[in-house]
């Protein structure tokens, strides 16, 4: 099995990185799907589908960001039900800032987490830990600055789950925060 490529254009028109959790997904039968792309972005559009419309209700699509999973091997559960997640997670963040660092050496480019486990995971150990409806509602400060993470880049919550979808009525503030800083921030 083979682990996915990320998803990048080629143009010099970046605005963001997107990172997902890993390549895991399973059919029908309990059998691995296999990706050629992270979140099998060019193939199979229900993966990215979420998240594709929160990038598009911020006024950025697939074409400006740089899309990767944390962990880019498949595992052998699917994330939600995998009890040693978190622990396997711990492994590949060093890489994966590497790799981000030589795509963007300034640091400035915010990663997009599709995922509060993402959140979790990234957010350095002495921080405080805010639930997905705090960090909604802005009670904590957004984006997660670089110096709060082991990324060292702004984070951003843009959780795949549909409650958090950004053009819900619920999340208007949020989402006009978020353009507000995309608009200041990345022009």
């Amino acid at each position: 099995m083979t682990n996915p490529c990320p998803y990048q254009n080629k143009s010099n028109n970046l605005k963001a990185f997107v990172l997902g959790c890993d390549p895991t997904a399973m059919d029908k039968f309990d059998k691995q799907k296999e990706f050629e792309f992270v979140f099998g972005i060019k193939k199979d559009k229900r993966y990215f589908a979420g998240i594709n419309i929160n990038l598009v209700s911020l006024g950025l699509n697939q074409e400006c960001a740089y899309i990767q999973n944390l962990i880019t091997r498949p595992l052998d559960k699917e994330t939600s039900k995998n009890p040693t997640w978190k622990k396997e997670a711990l492994k590949y963040i060093q890489p994966l800032k590497a790799e981000f660092d030589t795509i963007d050496p300034s640091g400035k480019l915010p990663v997009f987490l599709t995922s509060k486990l993402l959140y979790d995971v990234l957010l350095n150990d002495d921080e405080i830990n805010s639930t997905a409806q705090e960090l909604y509602k802005l009670k904590t400060t957004i984006p997660i600055p670089a110096g709060s993470n082991k990324l060292n880049r702004p984070l951003i919550p843009l959780f795949r789950h549909p409650v958090y979808a950004i053009n819900n009525p619920k999340q208007e503030e949020y989402r006009k925060h978020l353009i507000i800083y995309l608009n200041t921030k990345l022009e």
